[in-house]
């Protein structure tokens, strides 16, 4: 979300980046699940949860900081009130847009097992709330803590048919499919990383600090996948569900397409 060229800010670009190779290496385990039963690998427990949930973590902590410096430098250019949030508006249209594609893939591939709040349409739904939670400040730390509570509150909690819940927290009867990121708690992750970016990204450029941070040799290397996430999220697991398919293939493991097909 930080502004193209010389502007970018290079940390903000390889956290991203990290993000991106951690979803990797935690889809290609889900994959080997997926397609290998044999294997014995749990992508929903131990080690593997936790890669998930740091992913999906880090991914919107992000966002949060991005927020924060697209806000503050759009500010700087004199935009506010309705004009400054329909731009907010506009980019996550963009997210939405690509949310929607992945449930439509994902419901033909999947049948009822589709993605029908998954982190594209956390984000999405992220970049219209952060905005609202900007002159909150570092509050807004404090509030994570509420949404995080609340979700882990939910998490074991009934479920309900009331259409909208399920974006909230509370699942439907009959489950809320894969990739399920509900506000409560994933939208705490958000609003950390908008604190962090108001208190360390005043007006979107960074604070003090900035002038003791060293800028790597291969900085635009490291955040060159980070400067495209979106398109890269959404080729990377057709792409990598091949990849993992060949390389069981070659090392003699028997390979199914049940879970696919």
């Amino acid at each position: 979300m930080s502004a193209p060229g010389r502007d970018r800010l290079w940390e903000v670009d390889a956290a991203r980046t990290l993000a991106i190779l951690m979803m990797v290496a935690y889809h290609a385990a889900y994959d080997v699940h997926k397609l290998a039963p044999s294997v014995d690998i749990d992508p929903f427990d131990g080690g593997w949860r936790a890669l998930q949930v740091a992913t999906g973590s880090s991914f919107l902590f992000v966002v949060g900081v991005s927020l924060a410096i697209s806000n503050g430098r759009s500010r700087a250019k004199g935009l506010a009130g309705m004009a400054l949030y329909r731009r907010h508006a506009r980019r996550a249209a963009q997210v939405a847009a690509a949310a929607l594609l992945v449930s439509a893939v994902t419901r033909v591939a999947l049948g009822d097992d589709y993605v029908r709040f998954g982190i594209l349409h956390c984000i999405a739904a992220a970049m219209l709330i952060g905005p609202l939670m900007v002159r909150l400040g570092w509050l807004n730390a404090v509030l994570a803590l509420g949404v995080l509570l609340v979700g882990l509150a939910l998490k074991d909690g009934p479920t309900s048919d009331v259409p909208g819940l399920l974006v909230l927290g509370v699942p439907p009867p009959g489950g809320a499919g894969v990739d399920w990121y509900p506000l409560a708690p994933w939208l705490a992750p958000m609003l950390l990383g908008l604190a962090a970016g108001l208190a360390l990204y005043p007006g979107g450029r960074r604070g003090e600090w900035g002038r003791r941070l060293p800028r790597p040799p291969a900085a635009a290397a490291l955040g060159a996948p980070g400067r495209h996430a979106l398109p890269i999220y959404l080729v990377h697991q057709p792409v990598l569900i091949l990849i993992v398919a060949a390389a069981l293939a070659v090392l003699g493991v028997e390979v199914s397409w049940d879970e696919f097909t």
